[in-house]
């Protein structure tokens, strides 16, 4: 189809606009503050048996809309944790305007859960919409042992947790994560501090969008918005939330959140601090056929000492108008020991050649700041969204590299580094949406700038014992891209069916540096990304949608860097800058019937982003080269359930099959193997008494791979124990996570005949946490988290 053909279509199917139906809205207000309030649940009832018609969530000024109403009675239901529910009569009748405005609707807070903490729901909360999956958090008892964001994320369907901390979704998709509906993408130190401060009582829901609509960024492949509580009333509220760990090291993490809210300002300030050490373990084993044998042994401990603040302010010029402003920035200062040791032996593995002991000693910091300034107004029928991000990441590292020969004693080499690296960030984005008939309309651009500076500068210890600059290790790299992007999405109801057609364009300008180099590599590309979505209610709260999205994927900062990132003294992996953006073309298809809900995915990314290894039997090093493949197929089926067994035992289960086929030329050889996989986890909840339950948590994840490596089957079980005090104000939580210590990534190489390869990552996952949360205040809370666009994601830190 071309172009201009797909254009006629689109303006088509936006003014090809009927006036038999109305489209409704109005706003949510709170009764004492009479602000708006986000995440009301509106349900649009049938008269004669109180049946589900169609129902819609208030966004964050509590606005909400239901669009193609026909002629008839209904009956409107408002629902929230916080407030008393509400019922509302409507009738549509032949003169009833094609636009219906309602005056604003009051709720009443719940002055008992203001009070107390008392836990109503007796079983995981999920509602389908458009495109999200909506789990419900706050006073869900499947939640109650849950020390912390990733406590909470890990029982999600579809969520997966790396031993690392970082976040997968289906097919080993990267979710970003999102709060209170605004991106917030970040280094992965980053937002484990941030997930380590969250508690279940902070969380309203959780709401999971498996594949994005054209309104959100290319890179977003899968969105994880976490949607946090709001204050119930207007005044000042505190909370604290300290956690304690002890596994191979002692870890502790401490976080202060202050509220002040005034009828037309809301302040918020945030003091996180942690402090302890970590640990992580690296083992390798490379071997060709007749030659010698290497052994890689990597102990490496980091210390902590980081501190995060931020200040937020909320200015309501009037009811349809909102300025927010967000200080913040993150000092993170470490550490880090590693001790590596290189054992040789011959071909038959009987003698001893060589055993290579290297101590780095290196002190990683970061200094992030950030400023977030935002607008939304509601005028008549429009809303407008604009954001403004600037922010600035400067990381500093030295390196202290010392590799011994043990079986004499020499000195092999002695290293000194030097990393200054600044990366500015400068973003802007609006957002339009207007109500158009019977349909919606929605258009955005956004314009982003990201300027890198990474000088790294090596020192060798010469012979004469003076240091002088190491040129094949030393690295100038500047990078600059510049992102544009534009979409227009129509949406209207058809009958019953739901729809959404959206096209997003992005275009990249990129200049890739290489001065040590003297290699200058400058880019341009253009994508339309067309994306539909579907939905479709069905009997007896039954929910069925579809989504088909194209998806671009970029090459971070560091995968273009041509230079050598060190595993160890012989194992490294090297940066390529001609790395090309990869596609994803992909169907969702999900079901939804109250507490059971499946996903299924289907698709394919063009130009997928790997690295292979080559290994040098002369020199025994071992490099992983980074390029991309032809293509990967994909398949996903995720199934989540929850159960009530008895009322004082409940579960929740999440079963995922895994489909994947990616085209992997090597050495000649052009592997195709279908890779298929399972995952199942779950919780057994078990309430033993007022206020207090355990939770068995469990996690297994059978064998997988790619085209060149099989990965190990995953597996671990976690115990939970959870009890409040001074009628809810103080939760106190005792977990052991990983009681089998067997959480740990392994990975070998398929063709054995190439190269007998294979690695394992540890993270030090067993340990013993114990954490404390209380509120104090005349309110309640809500901790509004910060503001970051997803160029931040690719920050290393």
């Amino acid at each position: 189809m071309s172009k201009s053909s797909l254009t006629t279509i689109l303006f088509f199917l936006i003014y090809s606009v009927s006036f038999a139906q109305v489209n409704l809205s109005g706003r949510v207000i709170d009764n004492i503050s009479r602000q708006g309030i986000p995440f009301v649940n509106v349900s649009l009832l049938s008269v004669k048996d109180s049946t589900l018609i169609k129902g819609n969530i208030t966004d964050s000024s509590g606005i909400f809309q239901i669009v193609s109403l026909p002629k008839g009675p209904y009956l409107l239901f408002f629902s929230s944790i916080e407030y008393q529910k509400y019922y509302q009569a409507l009738s549509i009748e032949n003169n009833t305007p094609s636009t219906l405005k309602l005056n604003d609707i009051t709720l009443t807070i719940n002055n008992q859960l203001l009070n107390e903490v008392n836990v109503s729901a007796d079983k995981l909360q999920i509602q389908q919409t458009d495109e999200k999956l909506i789990v419900n958090i706050a006073d869900n008892k499947l939640f109650n042992t849950s020390t912390n964001g990733f406590d909470i994320l890990k029982k999600m369907p579809g969520i997966q947790i790396n031993s690392d901390g970082n976040l997968t979704m289906a097919g080993g998709v990267i979710p970003t994560i999102f709060v209170d509906g605004k991106p917030m993408p970040m280094s992965p130190e980053q937002l484990q501090n941030y997930l380590n401060s969250l508690t279940p009582e902070m969380v309203a829901s959780i709401e999971i969008i498996a594949n994005p609509s054209g309104r959100y960024d290319a890179e977003y492949k899968a969105i994880i918005d976490i949607r946090l509580q709001r204050d119930k009333t207007l005044g000042w509220v505190g909370n604290y939330v300290g956690n304690f760990q002890q596994g191979v090291y002692t870890y502790a993490n401490n976080n202060l959140t202050l509220t002040y809210n005034m009828p037309k300002v809301a302040y918020t300030a945030r003091l996180g601090y942690q402090a302890g050490a970590t640990v992580y373990r690296y083992r390798a084993l490379q071997h060709q056929a007749n030659t010698n044998i290497m052994r890689t042994d990597t102990w490496q401990k980091t210390t902590h000492d980081n501190l995060n603040l931020q200040f937020e302010a909320d200015y309501h010029l009037n009811k349809n108008h909102n300025i927010g402003l967000i200080l913040r920035t993150n000092q993170l200062d470490r550490k880090a020991w590693a001790d590596n040791t290189l054992h040789f032996t011959n071909s038959t593995d009987e003698h001893v050649l060589s055993n290579i002991h290297s101590m780095n000693n290196y002190t990683p910091t970061q200094n992030n700041y950030g400023v977030n300034l935002s607008y939304d107004a509601l005028i008549d029928k429009n809303e407008l969204h604009v954001l403004g991000i600037v922010s600035q990441v400067n990381n500093r590292r030295k390196e202290d590299i010392q590799n011994t020969q043990t079986l004499t004693g020499d000195l092999l080499n002695y290293w000194k580094t030097n990393l200054l690296n600044d990366i500015s960030i400068r973003s802007i984005q609006s957002d339009f949406i207007s109500t158009i008939g019977k349909g919606k309309l929605e258009l955005g651009a956004k314009f982003a700038a990201i300027n890198t500076k990474n000088n790294l500068v090596y020192d060798t210890l010469a012979k004469d014992n003076s240091f002088v600059l190491d040129h094949s290790r030393t690295n100038n790299f500047h990078y600059n891209e510049y992102i544009s992007a534009a979409y227009l999405i129509y949406g209207q109801k058809w009958g019953k069916l739901t729809y959404k057609i959206g096209l997003r364009t992005e275009h990249t300008h990129s200049i890739a540096n290489a001065i040590t180099n003297k290699q200058i590599t400058e880019r341009d590309y253009f994508r339309w990304l067309p994306s539909v979505n579907l939905s479709y209610p069905l009997a007896n709260e039954q929910q069925l949608t579809a989504a088909y999205t194209h998806r671009m994927t970029r090459p971070g900062f560091e995968a273009l860097n041509p230079f050598r990132f060190y595993l160890s003294p012989l194992n490294y992996w090297l940066g390529n800058p001609y790395l090309l953006p990869s596609t994803t073309k992909q169907l969702s298809i999900t079901y939804t019937k109250k507490n059971f809900y499946t996903l299924l995915n289907i698709g394919r990314e063009v130009d997928p982003m790997a690295r292979y290894p080559e290994y040098n039997r002369i020199t025994n090093v071992l490099e992983y080269l980074g390029r991309n493949l032809p293509y990967n197929d994909f398949a996903t089926l995720e199934a989540n359930w929850a159960v009530t067994v008895k009322k004082w035992w409940r579960m929740n289960h999440n079963l995922g099959l895994y489909y994947k086929k990616e085209q992997t030329p090597y050495h000649e050889v052009v592997y195709q193997i279908p890779i298929t996989n399972y995952m199942i986890n779950g919780s057994q909840i078990f309430t033993l008494a007022k206020d207090f339950t355990f939770d068995i948590y469990y996690y297994y994840i059978s064998t997988r791979g790619n085209g060149l490596y099989i990965m190990k089957p995953v597996y671990y079980i976690d115990l939970g124990l959870q009890k409040t005090w001074l009628k809810g104000k103080l939760n106190t939580k005792l977990n052991f996570y990983d009681i089998s210590n067997t959480y740990y990534f392994r990975l070998v190489f398929r063709e054995k005949s190439i190269l007998d390869n294979e690695f394992s990552h540890w993270s030090g996952n067993q340990r013993v946490s114990f954490s404390i949360t209380y509120n104090f205040g005349k309110s309640g809370y809500k901790i509004r988290q910060n503001t970051r666009n997803e160029e931040e994601s690719r920050v290393s830190n």
